[in-house]
């Protein structure tokens, strides 16, 4: 990371190997490289969304197991508000669905969560399922309501789910998948033009397969506006990990052949 001298001001000049910690701050750095194990702009950046949801899409909560850590979007079906019967305190209970399924939300001494939790809402719910009494449930989950900002997470935050289409993350315990959305986009803001510096492809290996810029795929596999450009970056990214590979394969036989060894094309 570099400081760029702009009359009074010094702006950052982020790139693919700045630390996150300069970029998002100590906190937020240090649950991605705990429990993902990301530690510059380009570690999160190439961490790709596993799969995408839309807007009204429901996610499917049958055949969770126990253990499983996930962000599921559903709808709530009831609230319930208890007081415990073997200790003092209370427990609040939120059933969700997906329309086929359900499961039960628990929180312990939050009834002011029943404000927040109204039936029909939609959310996404992040955390581990676990079983009590032959009913699945997760217990003291993050979430996000998709109809409202600025309850669980800033405005900022809420913003990166208005559009149509969902990416999922692989997420862990201390970081949401949509946690994980909020990183990247503020990475990719960062990086800006910068994010295809690091393009291993020629442009004319590039233009002959029809293959959009390192740039425009990192942008669509993120931030996506359609499925086609989901399914444009993805074949550009697939691309170049064969692209990558055959390189240095043809290095690799180069060097075992020795400096008279003459260069050959590598093709797409």
């Amino acid at each position: 990371m570099a400081w760029v001298q702009a009359g009074s001001v010094r702006h950052v000049v982020v790139a693919m190997d700045t630390k996150l910690r300069g970029v998002l701050g100590g906190r937020t750095a240090g649950a991605l490289e705990r429990g993902l194990g990301l530690v510059t702009v380009g570690d999160l950046v190439r961490h790709y969304p596993r799969r995408y949801a839309e807007r009204g899409e429901l996610t499917a909560i049958a055949g969770l197991s126990d253990g499983d850590h996930v962000t599921i979007v559903a709808d709530v079906a009831s609230v319930t508000s208890r007081r415990m019967r073997s200790k003092k305190g209370s427990i609040l209970e939120v059933l969700v669905t997906d329309g086929t399924d359900s499961l039960v939300i628990t929180f312990f001494n939050q009834a002011w969560r029943e404000r927040e939790l109204k039936v029909g809402q939609r959310g996404l719910f992040a955390g581990t399922i676990s079983t009590y009494r032959n009913q699945r449930q997760l217990a003291h989950p993050q979430y996000l309501l998709l109809d409202q900002t600025g309850q669980q997470e800033s405005d900022a935050v809420a913003a990166g789910f208005a559009g149509a289409i969902i990416p999922v993350y692989r997420s862990c315990k201390s970081v949401t998948s949509w946690q994980i959305q909020t990183s990247v986009g503020i990475a990719l803001d960062a990086l800006g033009d910068r994010v295809g510096d690091l393009d291993p492809m020629p442009e004319a290996i590039r233009m002959e397969a029809g293959l959009i810029e390192m740039s425009a795929a990192v942008e669509a596999i993120h931030r996506p506006q359609t499925w086609e450009q989901i399914e444009q970056a993805r074949r550009r990214l697939a691309f170049d990990e064969a692209f990558v590979l055959q390189s240095a394969l043809v290095e690799r036989r180069m060097i075992a052949q020795g400096p008279r060894a003459t260069p050959r094309t590598v093709e797409g």
